[in-house]
């Protein structure tokens, strides 16, 4: 019997702060992907929190185990031969870590500063949470550390999403992704 040999799907992850963009520029590449009859899954980050119920907060640990969850079910989609849009934060290094040793991925970073982020709050999140004493909020108060080596660097307000969506395909293209 001959056996079958799946092609393993790409994983483009997208990171970076709480309103940078990442779910508009997920959502772009996802349709691109679907317009072309190509296989794809858009993974985000408060999606798979609310499909658990929201159980975690955001603590330290609690932060790790939500983007284990991303990490497993982003690898248990590419290695069925399904491209994984992800769209979540790697605020620390730990996690950082543990998305490299589990996962190949293109990791994509939306370099936004926080105070672009807290005027766009697009879900009030920033709102929400600086009523709050200790908002718990990464690039706020929790430190956020910027990926050392990301594939790709967006400014997602210095240029408008059209022009990051091209860098993107372009960079996208030169990988032969797409």
């Amino acid at each position: 019997m001959k056996k079958v040999i799946l092609k393993k799907g790409n994983i483009i992850f997208f990171n970076g702060l709480s309103g940078s963009g990442k779910t508009t520029l997920a959502k772009k590449l996802v349709t691109w992907f679907r317009k072309r009859k190509k296989s794809v899954y858009f993974l985000d980050g408060d999606i798979t929190r609310e499909f658990f119920g929201n159980d975690l907060g955001f603590t330290h640990n609690d932060r790790l185990r939500a983007g284990k969850r991303n990490a497993f079910g982003a690898k248990l989609l590419s290695d069925n031969g399904i491209n994984v849009i992800l769209a979540a934060m790697i605020s620390n290094n730990e996690l950082r870590e543990f998305h490299e040793s589990k996962l190949d991925f293109l990791e994509i970073f939306l370099d936004a500063d926080i105070n672009d982020c807290i005027k766009n709050d697009p879900k009030g999140i920033y709102a929400q949470a600086l009523q709050k004493e200790n908002p718990q909020m990464s690039g706020y108060d929790l430190k956020f550390y910027n990926p050392k080596n990301p594939a790709l660097t967006l400014y997602p307000y210095k240029e408008t999403p059209e022009e990051s969506f091209q860098k993107l395909c372009d960079f996208l293209k030169k990988k032969k992704i797409i």
